[in-house]
């Protein structure tokens, strides 16, 4: 019986142990994916910067920043949103990553 007291111990310990590994994994992943769409953000906002700096007004769209700056995008996995309201102003910028519904 004693036997089977630590089997049954060593088991439960054990799927603890994988119950805490695969929660940081999870826990990892997501923060990996908040970290690659602040990056985006960052770089667009980086650019659009650079661009009013050496032209004096934000650039109209991505496309501008892409052809001009080097801006590169990975378009297939991000849905990014640019909105200019005026030339002076700094322009609205979301970036989210595609199939990710929590976000």
């Amino acid at each position: 019986m004693k036997t089977l007291g630590k089997w049954l111990g060593s088991l439960i310990l054990f799927a603890g142990a994988l119950v805490f590994l695969w929660n940081g994994l999870i826990d990892a992943g997501q923060t990996s994916a908040r970290q690659d769409t602040e990056r985006i953000t960052n770089a667009i906002r980086k650019a659009a910067v650079e661009c009013y700096s050496v032209e004096g007004k934000y650039p109209k769209n991505l496309a501008y920043l892409q052809d001009e700056y080097g801006l590169v995008l990975n378009e297939d996995a991000y849905f990014i949103t640019y909105r200019l309201d005026a030339e002076n102003m700094m322009p609205d910028i979301y970036v989210y990553r595609k199939g990710d519904a929590h976000e």
